[in-house]
């Protein structure tokens, strides 16, 4: 007897469509000139507005490594553009145009909570392998790959991002590196970057904590800097006109408290609400309407 089952059907699959972002960014062009999505989320170093406490920071970090002063650490707030900061600074060194010839190692996430993960993490950031398994082998190939870049007449630098991670047993292994001595010279400069929580994990670390030579805190920005954050945005994504009347920069530094990523945040919801109803402008009510719909606390 035939069977009166029907065949299953297929789930169907989603197929982004590419035309859609496609279209958007051709609304941009049309309407405001801009190549670009300004107000990207992602930490791209194109995109950091250079002012206030950031260029402070920056200024004080360049010119420890440059010194050769061994440690600098930057601290900041949830938001505050420490990650874009220091990619800013990664490339500074590494693009080989601006800067001393060097060799970077930038560890995003430090492994938790081992001291030979972070040590072999390190060796293979500069470019190297180790087989060895215990702390005073890794230490050692770690040593020699330092004094080698030195002697190579290139900087090491070593970055650090959610610092405030790592452990007592790991701030030990950072302070250990600056025991490597290239004739007088600190041959390894180290930048770390991390949250509040840091504050007192290196005040727990005296030793580490004496050898800070630049200290460094980000905070938001001003209604001023705010504002030029946005235009710079703006301008940089090809777009020469003012688009947030005052009454939305005033509202945005309102709700944003003057923390870039928020305030990028509502910027950009804000652009998106005036491209799909074809508004010139971003006013205070189009402002508060894309914060509504698109939730933003």
């Amino acid at each position: 007897m035939a069977s009166k089952l029907k065949p299953k059907l297929t789930t169907p699959s989603f197929q982004p469509d590419p035309t859609v972002t496609q279209r958007r960014l051709e609304d941009l062009q049309r309407m405001f000139g801009m190549y670009t999505f300004p107000f990207s989320l992602a930490p791209n170093p194109d995109y950091l507005y250079v002012a206030g406490v950031t260029a402070r920071a920056l200024a004080k970090t360049t010119f420890a490594i440059d010194q050769r002063q061994g440690l600098s650490v930057i601290i900041g707030d949830y938001g505050t553009g420490k990650t874009m900061l220091a990619r800013y600074i990664y490339n500074s060194y590494t693009a080989g145009d601006v800067r001393e010839p060097s060799v970077v190692a930038y560890v995003p996430d430090p492994p938790h909570p081992g001291t030979r993960e972070l040590q072999r993490r390190i060796v293979e950031e500069l470019g190297g392998r180790t087989t060895k398994r215990t702390n005073d082998g890794l230490m050692e190939d770690l040593r020699t790959m330092v004094l080698d870049i030195f002697a190579a007449g290139q900087n090491c630098i070593i970055m650090i991002d959610e610092a405030q991670s790592l452990v007592p047993r790991q701030l030990n292994i950072i302070r250990e590196l600056f025991n490597f001595n290239a004739g007088g010279v600190v041959p390894i400069q180290v930048v770390l970057i991390g949250k509040e929580d840091m504050r007192v994990s290196l005040h727990n670390a005296p030793d580490l904590n004496d050898r800070v030579a630049a200290r460094s805190t980000l905070e938001p920005f001003t209604p001023a800097e705010t504002a030029q954050l946005v235009n710079f945005r703006l301008n940089r994504a090809g777009c020469k006109t003012p688009l947030f009347l005052p009454d939305a920069m005033d509202l945005l530094y309102d709700l944003s408290k003057g923390y870039p990523r928020k305030a990028i945040k509502l910027a950009g919801a804000a652009l998106w609400y005036i491209v799909e109803f074809g508004l010139d402008h971003v006013t205070a009510p189009a402002l508060e309407a894309a914060r509504i719909r698109d939730e933003i606390e």
